[in-house]
């Protein structure tokens, strides 16, 4: 991927979206499928965000005749979709389907292919263990797969645990209390036996699956403000990055300087929804904004440096700007940075999904 940078003080590179979907409801939950088949179109998943029990799933791609974005399949999904992810390995060779989970009370599995459509692949996972007295369980707030071990998924709920998923046996294979409060988010290193999560305690937690009985607290926020996001540097396994509720920016940490947050990446004040690094390369950060900018940080302009102030994307500033922007005029609630194409990025609004070219 050609990645314009922003040298001396000229101002961001900006994109323009190359295709666009508008949602028939409000949406909150976007994923962007891993199949590396390059003659195939994107294909994204999104969900919906109705206050209800009756919600949907749509999976969308790219109309070769058209050269739109459709919806291709809809399936119903309980309660809204906290997130969802396309199994993250390539499907197998001569694999004719790939699958897809989400998250609400319920971990799900689904299966689509171009001619079934999206059809659950087994009944919902729940966690037995933690159900309340009506027989709900607690809501699942966040989930990542495991790039190393497919057959993993990795669960927070607002109960203080964390759950592995066994998929290939679809039972639990571990559940940790993992913080004092809500955990809000959870993900897998990419190379290790590594996880970390946060959550509402203002900490990110460091798990080792080879011994679950401890934990290594590498941040703690100074205000106590409650961690709501969690993205691990998919090239660098030493950067990862939070968001902290209604404190503006992004906050990078370096996981062999525990305590210390290594930089702030800030732009005119604007809080982040969203967060994704790139597939592709080891220092650039992907950001959704809830002012309606998707805003690409090149977090080695200054390691070492405590803050990052910019302004408003395209005004001079004196200190460094993000080498790339795309206005998308509303909240930006998921911004997704695909390995299958890494020279394209997913952005979610409230009723509209952007695939940008850079």
């Amino acid at each position: 991927m050609a990645m314009e940078d922003a040298p001396g003080d000229a101002a961001p590179a900006a994109s323009r979206a190359r295709y666009s979907y508008e949602s028939p409801w409000p949406m909150y939950s976007l994923a962007w499928s891993a199949h590396l088949n390059q003659a195939q179109a994107p294909r994204l998943a999104i969900g919906s965000y109705l206050e209800s029990e009756a919600n949907k799933i749509q999976v969308l791609e790219v109309n070769q005749e058209n050269q739109k974005l459709e919806c291709v399949a809809e399936a119903d999904h309980p309660f809204p979709g906290t997130k969802l992810m396309w199994r993250p390995t390539a499907p197998e060779t001569g694999a004719n389907f790939e699958m897809l989970a989400s998250t609400s009370t319920t971990l799900n599995l689904w299966r689509y292919d171009t001619e079934g459509g999206l059809k659950e692949l087994c009944k919902p996972l729940a966690n037995a263990r933690t159900r309340g007295p009506g027989g709900h369980s607690p809501p699942l707030t966040s989930f990542d797969w495991s790039q190393v071990s497919p057959h993993k998924i990795g669960a927070s709920s607002v109960d203080s645990t964390c759950t592995i998923w066994n998929l290939e046996k679809q039972k639990i294979e571990t559940q940790l209390i993992a913080h004092d409060k809500a955990v809000h988010d959870i993900v897998f290193s990419t190379k290790d036996t590594l996880f970390a999560s946060v959550g509402a305690d203002g900490s990110v937690r460091l798990f080792d699956q080879r011994n679950l009985d401890h934990s290594t607290i590498i941040y703690e926020s100074p205000t106590a403000s409650p961690l709501l996001r969690l993205a691990w540097n998919k090239v660098n396994n030493n950067y990862i990055a939070t968001i902290a509720m209604d404190n503006p920016g992004v906050i990078l940490i370096d996981i062999r300087r525990p305590s210390v947050a290594l930089a702030a990446l800030a732009q005119h004040g604007s809080n982040v929804n969203s967060i994704s690094w790139a597939p592709h390369s080891r220092n650039h950060l992907l950001c959704g904004t809830d002012d309606g900018f998707a805003l690409i940080w090149d977090v080695a302009e200054d390691p070492a440096i405590s803050k990052m102030q910019g302004s408003r994307p395209g005004d001079k500033t004196d200190g460094p700007a993000p080498v790339h922007w795309h206005d998308c005029d509303n909240e930006v609630y998921q911004a997704v940075w695909p390995t299958s194409a890494p020279d394209h990025i997913g952005v979610g609004m409230s009723k509209r999904v952007d695939i940008v070219r850079l």
